[in-house]
């Protein structure tokens, strides 16, 4: 960022991310006791400040002045981070729902990616759901946590808002690849099963920024076996790319080089794996017609 003026970037998640990279950055190699006596702050603040995942935090205006000014931070350099901290700070519309920090973060970097692929062994991705199919999955997860029919319908808005945002922004390219359990398992029964899958056909047919594959019980021994789900988000804009794994206790973020090399190269052992797009279809179109209204 030094010495070159970046249009600050318009999602407050990409801005606290890269305000984040920047503060680890100018510290250098400074120590970091050192730096938290000498800005008169905590250690948790100063931790927090370099994190731009779900835990991370936007410091306020003295805080971020005192430091750059400890750290001899240019003016030119030190307005751009200003600007940088004035869109992290900025509400993301998920926030006046109750979504867990880490959703949020994934919410705010999917509304700036240009490039996301994603694999999910068990269910259909989040972006591609019908409500009705969302809403008897997040039903079922709900009785681990006693969630309410509010706090359920909730979540449920949250899930279209997102598709909503994606499809009207442009939807970058998403690159989905389902496990075969996950087109087969009725969520909800014959009928929101019927409609989903007619959903995943349309979109298929429709979005060309959409590439929906399908991973076959034949696919046999495959590299993810061990993995329930994951994504790859690429922010151009900010040259930023980070691997998302959900569990069922925890969510991680991981940008290291070397994660985002393992997963990228699962994903693309995934994709030669899986079927092409032409026998997805024809997959689907077979699964969707033995829902029945007298399916088991």
């Amino acid at each position: 960022m030094a010495n070159r003026r970046t249009p600050a970037p318009t999602a407050p998640t990409v801005a606290r991310w890269l305000l984040a990279k920047e503060l680890r950055r100018l510290r250098g190699d400074r120590q970091f006791t050192a730096v938290v006596k000498a800005v008169k702050t905590q250690p948790s603040s100063l931790a927090r400040w370099e994190s731009g995942r779900a835990d991370g935090q936007v410091p306020s205006i003295n805080s971020l002045d005192r430091l750059l000014a400890h750290y001899q931070v240019s003016e030119e350099e030190t307005a751009l981070l200003m600007d940088l901290r004035s869109v992290a700070k900025t509400p993301g519309w998920w926030q006046s729902h109750e979504v867990e920090k880490h959703y949020g973060t994934l919410i705010g970097l999917e509304a700036a990616a240009s490039d996301m692929s994603t694999y999910q062994v068990q269910l259909i991705p989040g972006l591609l759901q019908t409500e009705d199919y969302a809403r008897s999955v997040i039903t079922a997860g709900a009785a681990s946590w006693r969630g309410t029919d509010e706090e359920i319908e909730d979540l449920v808005r949250v899930r279209m808002r997102r598709q909503e945002d994606w499809i009207s922004r442009g939807a970058p390219h998403l690159w989905a690849i389902v496990g075969e359990a996950a087109v087969r398992q009725a969520v909800g029964g014959p009928g929101v099963m019927r409609d989903q899958l007619a959903h995943l056909l349309d979109l298929s047919h429709r979005q060309t920024r959409i590439t929906l594959q399908v991973l076959p019980y034949s696919a046999g021994s495959h590299t993810a076996m061990e993995m329930a789900c994951f994504a790859v988000l690429d922010v151009e804009e900010a040259e930023l790319s980070t691997v998302y794994v959900e569990g069922p206790t925890a969510n991680l973020f991981l940008d290291s080089p070397e994660d985002l090399t393992r997963y990228r190269r699962i994903f693309e052992h995934l994709r030669k794996s899986a079927l092409g797009t032409v026998d997805t279809r024809a997959l689907l179109t077979d699964v969707m017609e033995g829902f029945t209204d007298d399916t088991p």
